[in-house]
């Protein structure tokens, strides 16, 4: 995500993953050192050891982050983290010792890694109940200049989600310093403030350029309003953005330079090849499931808007009654909506019904990671009502994307419009780091069965 810098939980979220990480390379360490010394302890090839605590720390981090252990944001109690851990450790040693099976080089000898596990276990469970009270939240100190909304937009959103790690030392607009502003070098070093957030639309700006200038000397954060909505909600605010910023910006970061398309296009024929041995069997048995619940076809095939707008046909798993709108026409699916079969409901929590989607890849129409297809009734209506809402279609629909992750189901056009911001917010940030990161979060999401 470029130019976007961590926020803070992200930051406290990488060390205590850092801190997991430390702790495996610790323990796989010490199991080393008593194979030599203890005769219960099975000698083993020290030249291994990067490959085995590679291997053994993705997996960790891997199921530790699907179990949300490393949500720092709202603390868990001891018994949450006590039972996730057990869970946890029990499916790090199933999945390594799977692997160790099929990797020599991965084999610890089956007491080396039940000893090497239990003493992971404990020193994480120790580490991730200690770490809200050993790890102590600085609050980042924050001056506000401008008084346009978007400025009072991030001002609500901190006080609402954020209020633990930010503090507003002060806020500069137009009717709050008459007759003069105060200097601001000398309010920065009063204040102690760490960050200063401007709109360039301020009236006040030209005025404080120079001292903006040298605050920007004295290596305290200056970041005007559009980039830091972005830093603090992941999204684009489309509700007031600088019109040239925003094709400007398009241009630049929306189109993909061919070798990263090309680079892209790779990643998604192996990603479905991949996951073709999962997906035949899950496919077969939905398939059957729905035929057994509910009369009509297996698939539904519809019309969806692809890249540039371009219509091609989306596959997925019926999970309604057969002609759902012959009497309703095009309306968005509800909350409880009476149209969703029974086994329907099921393959929309775990989201199988979007397996057929695969082939829609393997054709090209779609990507794994996008903003996700769109009927083109909705996207008239949405185009209507919405700020730039055909940016969109300057990528290719995938599977999951930004917004899918982030936001519930949307099943309403402000829904949509919320959404929007999120895709917006991939197509001007996307790279590969993103796209992994939206990778796992979707593994989440299906582990957790938050689908609709």
């Amino acid at each position: 995500m470029r130019n976007i810098i961590l926020q803070p939980d992200q930051r406290l979220r990488l060390l205590l993953m850092l801190g997991d990480v430390v702790i495996i390379l610790g323990s796989l360490f010490l199991v080393i050192l008593l194979a030599v010394s203890v005769k219960m302890f099975i000698p083993l090839d020290n030249s291994n050891f990067t490959i085995v605590s590679l291997v053994l720390s993705a997996i960790t981090v891997f199921i530790y982050y699907i179990l949300d252990l490393y949500e720092v944001s709202d603390p868990k109690s001891f018994v949450i983290i006590l039972l996730s851990s057990c869970l946890g450790m029990v499916l790090v040693m199933t999945l390594y010792s799977s692997l160790s099976y099929l990797i020599i080089i991965l084999r610890l000898g089956k007491f080396n890694l039940l000893i090497c596990m239990l003493m992971i276990w404990l020193l994480t469970l120790i580490w991730h109940t200690s770490f809200n009270k050993l790890i102590k939240i600085k609050p980042h100190r924050i001056l506000f200049i401008g008084k346009e909304k978007i400025i009072e937009d991030i001002i609500q959103y901190i006080k609402d989600n954020n209020s633990q790690y930010y503090e507003i030392v002060g806020h500069w607009h137009s009717h709050s310093c008459n007759p003069h502003l105060p200097n601001l070098n000398n309010f920065i070093r009063d204040t102690n403030a760490d960050m200063i957030v401007y709109s360039v639309h301020s009236k006040i700006l030209k005025q404080i350029t120079n001292d903006l200038i040298t605050v920007k000397f004295g290596q305290k954060n200056t970041i005007d309003a559009y980039n830091f909505y972005q830093h603090l909600t992941c999204k684009y605010p489309i509700s007031f953005p600088d019109e040239f910023w925003l094709l400007v910006n398009a241009q630049k970061e929306i189109f993909f330079p061919t070798a990263a398309a090309n680079l892209k296009r790779a990643l998604d024929l192996l990603f479905v090849l991949l996951l073709l041995p999962v997906a035949v069997p899950l496919f077969l048995i939905a398939a059957l499931a729905i035929k057994l619940d509910s009369k009509g076809p297996v698939l539904f095939i519809h019309e969806r808007l692809g890249k540039n707008e371009v219509p091609f046909r989306l596959f997925k798993l019926r999970t309604m009654i057969d002609n759902a709108e012959s009497f309703t026409g095009p309306q968005w699916a509800l909350k409880d909506d009476p149209r969703i079969t029974r086994v329907g409901r099921i393959l929309r929590k775990l989201r199988i019904d979007e397996v057929p989607q695969l082939i829609n890849v393997l054709k090209g129409e779609m990507s794994v990671i996008g903003p996700r297809p769109i009927r083109r009734h909705f996207a008239e209506i949405l185009e209507n009502e919405t700020p730039y809402y055909r940016l969109r279609f300057l990528g290719k629909p995938g599977l999951t994307g930004w917004a899918q992750v982030n936001h519930d189901y949307a099943g309403t056009n402000e829904g949509h419009k919320e959404k929007l911001q999120y895709d917006l917010f991939y197509l001007m940030h996307q790279s590969l780091l993103m796209d992994i990161i939206i990778l796992l979060k979707t593994i989440r999401v299906l582990v957790w069965a938050k689908g609709r």
